[in-house]
């Protein structure tokens, strides 16, 4: 389409920098530093030693107990996926994943051959799973329950109450839990409590997956980490993991630096974040919930909308999402690649753009479902 000409929106990836946003000097400065003066070639496999101290400080600072030697750093939160479930799983084994939920998991299942069971997220109930069906989907070959929460693409919190529900579940089932947090900094209400605290009361093991991508606006830069809770009912998953953290050497070295400031410093830049995508979000919903046969709820933490269409017409999700790109020159992605049914009509818009770019992309939006209406009536 641009080579044809056409302006195109791209409101389908959450990369904060694409919309202006910029990492804070406390960390730009430090990995500057590192560069001209530091050690900067291989890191041990697992991670410096100062990050690993930092990532534990921190954790342990949340009510999550932890020393260094439970800590991976890894090239992003999506490394440490890769790591974690290829360690894990063998062929035709099963993980229960959120749907909707982050697409790297069931592409990382894929590649090894093993099977994705998925739990829904109920819009009706706030995007809550039911811990009936969780427990339903169990059987023998089950060996892990992915926890993505603040969600990733609903923006939906998955309540205290609930993780616990499912954290017991995983004891009963003698499963480990892999708790996706990247977003639990990033709220517009309470934070939920990390699955690392709330599993000191019932004794699950949890691999917590954290990073700096978004809430230090450096997705480029690729600094992540898991950390593991109850590690000892898991020595041998974690022996396995990091044979393969070894088998890849290390993580890139110099942005590992970023991680003792980012954990212990100031902080303020990311309310400053956070009020900004409050007020986009508020925008967004507002505008979305004014068009015609499309509504939203109102996410909780990250930048993220899951709408949905009333009408599809007939066609999917992904079709639909392609003929609103045609007509409007907005992207967004539709919400079978996030695991939804792709006939149930959702799709994810992304909101860290000014009002001045979402409101062209509502405007043009609006003239799209405008003229849906007329060809289905």
């Amino acid at each position: 389409m641009e080579r044809a000409g056409h302006h195109v929106v791209y409101l389908n990836i959450g990369d904060p920098q694409i919309f202006g946003f910029r990492p804070p000097d406390l960390i730009v400065e430090v990995v500057q530093r590192a560069l001209k003066e530091n050690f900067t070639g291989y890191a041990h496999s697992t991670g410096l030693l100062e990050a690993k101290n930092a990532i534990a400080d921190y954790a342990s600072g949340l009510g999550a107990p932890t020393e260094a030697n439970d800590v991976v750093v890894t090239s992003g939160a999506s490394e440490a996926a890769d790591l974690v479930m290829t360690a894990l799983l063998n062929e035709d084994d099963e993980a229960l994943l959120p749907a909707p939920g982050y697409p790297i998991y069931p592409a990382i299942m894929a590649k090894l051959g093993a099977v994705a069971r998925y739990y829904n997220l109920d819009e009706s109930n706030n995007w809550q799973p039911s811990i009936e069906q969780l427990a339903a989907l169990i059987n023998e070959r089950t060996r892990a329950i992915v926890l993505i929460n603040p969600n990733n693409p609903t923006g939906a919190i998955t309540s205290d109450e609930t993780t616990a529900q499912m954290l017991s579940l995983a004891v009963e089932h003698d499963l480990v839990v892999i708790s996706d947090e990247v977003y639990r900094e990033l709220c517009f209400m309470k934070s939920p409590t990390s699955a690392s605290v709330l599993t000191a009361t019932t004794g699950a093991p949890v691999i917590t997956l954290e990073s700096l991508s978004k809430t230090h606006l450096i997705p480029g830069w690729r600094v992540g980490w898991m950390r593991f809770s109850h590690a000892e009912k898991m020595r041998e998953l974690i022996t396995a993991i990091t044979r393969l953290a070894s088998g890849r050497l290390c993580s890139p070295t110099p942005p590992q630096y970023a991680i003792k400031p980012a954990l212990e410093g100031d902080r303020s830049f990311m309310n400053d974040f956070v009020s900004d995508l409050k007020v986009r979000r508020d925008f967004a919903v507002a505008r979305i919930n004014e068009i015609d046969g499309l509504s939203s709820t109102t996410p909780e933490a990250a930048f993220y909308l899951m709408i949905k269409v009333d009408n599809l017409g007939g066609r999917t999700d992904e079709q639909f999402v392609l003929d609103m790109l045609e007509e409007s020159g907005v992207l967004v992605v539709h919400g079978s690649g996030f695991g939804c049914d792709p006939r149930a009509g959702y799709f994810r818009l992304v909101y860290l753009a000014n009002e001045e770019l979402l409101g062209t992309a509502f405007i043009n939006i609006r003239r799209f479902m405008d003229s849906q209406k007329r060809l289905l009536s």
